[in-house]
């Protein structure tokens, strides 16, 4: 996250300027989903069946996963368990950029793919703003700062939006669908959890790391607000702890099933936006897999 407010601590401390929620670099998502595929492979029938298998092995889960990816490697994925892919720890400060939005469909909905950057809540607004008629926002988002995503949550739970994820929703972007008033996911897309990253370590110069690791002990009032989203929209204290303790260069990847057995409230839909049930999301999952 990025340029958070003041603790409200009596003191007030200054806000760290390169703060931020940011799922893997590059085409990391890409390869989250694929490996993500690749371990629910060894889930997915199960599911279907509604028999649980015991969690497989560290070794069997990274064979599963290594046809896929060759980058990072997975945990074990316990059924019904997210799995976690291991990143590498930034050394080098981010550099978000503003996701394109457009309105489409008759100005019914906002098509939003890319970062929370630092302009995404003043430009959404004014969209919204300008096509009164937008109900639905449909996102493509690994995630990005903190103030900017917080912001633009506010603005669509005011609006009552309906937000559909595509693809991938991590970090930063979980709270903007978590904030929806009616919440969608398409069935092989996924929800990407993990810790805040206020890049402390990738700062230059050494006393300004040290300062920003003093200023994020104080720095609760994001994750009091990021964490409140997500239970309004139902996520279990698990994947609260989940994302807790997923380190800021890792991502724990949710599929549809996971986020149902933890209580969040949401509605499965294809490509087209028609509702799918439990048993077609699982049938289009365990085919995916297959094929992955």
């Amino acid at each position: 996250m990025h340029d958070q407010k003041d603790s409200g601590e009596p003191a007030p401390v200054r806000r760290p300027r390169s703060a931020a929620r940011t799922a893997a670099p590059g085409g990391g998502m890409a390869t989250l989903i694929k490996l993500g595929l690749a371990a629910l492979a060894l889930l997915a029938l199960a599911y279907h069946f509604g028999n649980r298998k015991p969690a497989p092995s560290a070794e069997a889960a990274t064979a599963a996963t290594s046809e896929s990816a060759t980058t990072a490697p997975a945990a074990a994925a316990p059924s019904g368990e997210a799995l976690v892919i291991q990143g590498e720890k930034s050394t080098t400060m981010a550099d978000i950029q503003d996701a394109h939005m457009s309105v489409q469909d008759g100005g019914s909905v906002l098509r939003i793919e890319g970062s929370v950057g630092r302009n995404f809540a003043t430009e959404m607004k004014a969209l919204l703003d300008a096509n009164p008629s937008v109900r639905r926002i449909d996102i493509t988002s690994g995630g990005g700062y903190a103030n900017a995503g917080l912001e633009a949550a506010r603005l669509i739970n005011r609006n009552n939006l309906t937000v559909r994820v595509r693809s991938h929703c991590a970090s930063m972007c979980v709270a903007l669908w978590a904030a929806a008033g009616n919440r969608q996911l398409e069935a092989d897309a996924v929800i990407g959890l993990h810790q805040w990253n206020p890049q402390c370590d990738a700062r230059p110069d050494e006393a300004e790391r040290k300062e920003c690791h003093y200023e994020v002990q104080f720095a609760t009032e994001h994750t009091s607000s990021y964490n409140a989203w997500l239970r309004a929209a139902g996520f279990s204290q698990h994947l609260l702890s989940l994302q807790s303790r997923t380190a800021s260069e890792d991502i724990a990847v949710v599929f549809a099933p996971q986020l149902w057995e933890n209580g969040v409230d949401f509605t499965a839909v294809d490509s087209n936006g028609a509702r799918m049930s439990r048993e077609a999301v699982m049938q289009q999952l365990a085919a995916k897999a297959a094929r992955s």
